[in-house]
């Protein structure tokens, strides 16, 4: 793995108008960045797309045992929520069947790698993961624009519009609204692009701001009164659960992607029950959500079980905080305290990788950097490469 300085394009948006979505979703590319791009070898590939793999199924399987033992309460639900999860579960998970058409759409992975024998699990978020346009697109484009004689772990295009076939598959469902809050650039572009995606998988696709989507007797309605049947939202399911749109969800007979069973997939507290599951595993960080556990760690990582792409609130070596920002969310719903694992650094930037999940397969990468050791979700996006 290294990292070099390149010379940027003047203008990277222009190169996104060969394609039919590309200006429509261009604000989604808000913190990309092109001064520097990352090298890794063939191996490196290879690893990084195995222990991805690997790190998912054994996040599936963490899912299952608290499904199993009713223990959603754990990670800081209520008892509604719990509920609202259960039940969502269910229509997955039916007696040990998988019912696909019921499944999620993408996830991603935070993966700490120092460039050598490292790799571990920082993070999940199988809800709302940003940037997936920058991954899939923007970085392809440089690629192709400024690296020709490289390669790219991205097939993430390709997987979303298959993916999206899957779902849609012998359900009758021909249309989809995709949703993201007003007044976010960022989000809309995301939004323009998944409902391209869509578009090419077949599937007629809408896009709507989250507040304008209505109750009409106990259907969910758009602006233009067409009823609502398949939601794609781009918002955290833990700003939505105390609201009317998440508790008549059910009753509105509208199913949402990613579904809320989803949800528990991005509690940061999973992370101390993978740990607990899977003691000792190379990939794993040692975590708990007792912080005695982590007595004589030089190093350690304090999160919210809520909170999904913040800034870890505070990281200590050797008992004296190096970077502390409080708590930020308003629901923690517990803490969890996790051994910091050593992370790409050169010339004072972090960097961490996001492996993307698409359906259950990794599917392509992208690195994220920042001078700030958290590595939070204002970090740069910058390309990467590989040689065959």
């Amino acid at each position: 793995m290294r990292r070099s300085t390149v010379t940027p394009r003047a203008n990277w948006r222009p190169g996104l108008v060969r394609y039919p979505f590309g200006m429509a979703a261009v604000g989604a590319g808000a913190l990309w960045r092109e001064d520097v791009r990352y090298e890794f070898s063939v191996q490196q590939i290879d690893l990084i797309e195995s222990v991805a793999d690997e790190l998912h199924g054994m996040i599936r399987e963490a899912l299952r045992r608290v499904m199993a033992d009713r223990a959603c309460a754990a990670l800081g639900y209520r008892a509604d929520t719990v509920r609202l999860i259960e039940a969502s579960w269910a229509d997955y998970w039916r007696q040990g069947g998988i019912n696909e058409r019921a499944g999620g759409l993408v996830g991603r992975l935070t993966l700490a790698y120092d460039g050598r024998d490292s790799l571990k699990l920082l993070g999940c978020n199988y809800d709302t993961p940003d940037g997936l346009f920058a991954a899939a697109i923007v970085q392809r484009n440089w690629r192709e624009a400024m690296a020709g004689d490289a390669d790219q772990f991205n097939s993430l295009h390709e997987a979303l519009v298959e993916r999206w076939e899957e779902l849609a598959a012998g359900s009758g469902r021909e249309a989809v609204h995709v949703a993201c809050a007003a007044h976010d650039p960022m989000g809309a572009g995301e939004a323009a692009y998944l409902a391209a995606t869509a578009a090419e998988a077949g599937i007629a696709a809408r896009r709507v701001e989250l507040e304008a989507i209505a109750r009409d007797g106990m259907r969910f309605v758009d602006p233009e009164g067409e009823a609502i049947a398949w939601l794609y939202k781009l918002y955290p399911w833990e700003a939505l659960a105390d609201s009317v749109f998440t508790t008549g969800m059910r009753a509105g007979g509208m199913a949402v992607l990613d579904p809320i069973w989803r949800w528990p997939m991005s509690n940061h507290g999973l992370v101390a029950l993978l740990w607990g599951l899977y003691p000792g595993h190379p990939n794993l960080c040692r975590a708990s959500v007792n912080e005695a556990d982590l007595a004589g760690c030089d190093a350690v990582t304090v999160r919210s079980f809520f909170g999904l792409d913040h800034p870890t609130e505070r990281l200590t070596r050797h008992g004296a905080p190096v970077a502390d920002s409080g708590p930020v969310v308003a629901n923690p719903g517990g803490w969890l305290w996790m051994e910091t694992p050593p992370v790409f650094e050169q010339d004072g930037v972090h960097a961490v990788l996001h492996a993307w999940i698409v359906g259950d397969k990794c599917l392509g990468m992208s690195v994220r950097e920042s001078a700030d050791p958290r590595v939070g979700p204002e970090a740069a996006m910058v390309p990467h490469l590989f040689r065959p």
